[in-house]
């Protein structure tokens, strides 16, 4: 069995920073589920009672069919998360949703949830967990960069959290907040560069000052910071990229870190949201 969707209910929901609202999600199938951890994909649907019973109780991934059939309109929305925290004893997982008003639907779940609130996880069954949704595949590298945007930041905070004492990690995030500088803690030697966006700003404006240089910005992957990155420059193989955020910026990424010597041999780049297009699922 791959991802199949799981009924949950919504224990608490907390304000974690400007741009975060915690969802503690419980369900008794949450047995079953299997996390791989790091920045595995997971979704979260807002189906009404019947479709949700109907969606969990289609064999195999029967429900993503069923789902897709659905007409515009009476489609429920589905959107793309990271697990922050799995509690398997207690049946539970924590998913961090980045927030944005009411202009999208999780958005408005997520600031307006109370307990009691129901919905549908899709994740991986018993079994399922190396089925897919994983993008950190760093192998052997002692050297790694982590570049997103608030969007990205559970997820590198995962990664992070995996590291050992023997590595050293560079992470760029860009937040729309200074109150989004959450803590990443890492046994690993880790360096993090927040970079906070300006209203009304393109998204991976500021970042990209960090990483590629401009007025007050810190050492980039075109200056190397010789504290992590001198060691690995002459070996691909010892270091590693992982970028994502909106689609738009993380092309553009690719694009400037392939001069740099990332590529599909040792990066990993994922749109996760396109600015101006509501995402399907």
């Amino acid at each position: 069995m791959s991802y199949r969707p799981f009924a949950v209910t919504v224990v608490a929901a907390t304000t974690v920073s400007a741009s975060f609202r915690r969802l503690r999600l419980a369900g008794a199938g949450l047995s079953e589920l299997e996390w791989a951890g790091v920045d595995q994909r997971v979704k979260l649907i807002l189906a009404g009672a019947d479709l949700m019973e109907a969606l969990t109780t289609e064999p195999g991934d029967g429900w993503y069919a069923t789902w897709c059939a659905l007409p515009e309109g009476v489609r429920p929305p589905m959107r793309t998360y990271t697990i922050a925290a799995h509690r398997p004893d207690q049946c539970e997982v924590d998913i961090d949703v980045a927030v944005h008003g009411e202009a999208g639907p999780l958005s408005r779940f997520a600031l307006g949830a109370r307990p009691g609130d129901r919905l549908l996880l899709v994740a991986p069954g018993r079994g399922g967990a190396a089925a897919g949704g994983l993008a950190w595949r760093p192998g052997g590298a002692r050297h790694v960069l982590c570049v997103g945007d608030e969007t990205a930041l559970p997820a590198i905070r995962n990664i992070v959290a995996t590291l050992d004492a023997g590595q050293a990690c560079r992470v760029v995030l860009e937040v729309p907040h200074d109150d989004d500088r959450l803590p990443l803690p890492s046994p690993a030697r880790v360096r993090v560069d927040w970079a906070v966006r300006s209203p009304g700003a393109p998204v991976g404006t500021a970042a990209d000052r960090v990483l590629f240089g401009g007025p007050g910005s810190p050492a980039s992957p075109g200056e190397p910071d010789p504290d992590l990155w001198q060691e690995a420059s002459g070996n691909d193989h010892d270091r590693y990229a992982w970028v994502a955020g909106e689609v738009g910026w993380v092309n553009r990424l690719r694009k400037r870190l392939a001069a740099a010597g990332y590529d599909g041999r040792n990066a990993a780049f994922m749109g996760y949201w396109r600015a101006g297009h509501p995402s399907r699922g």
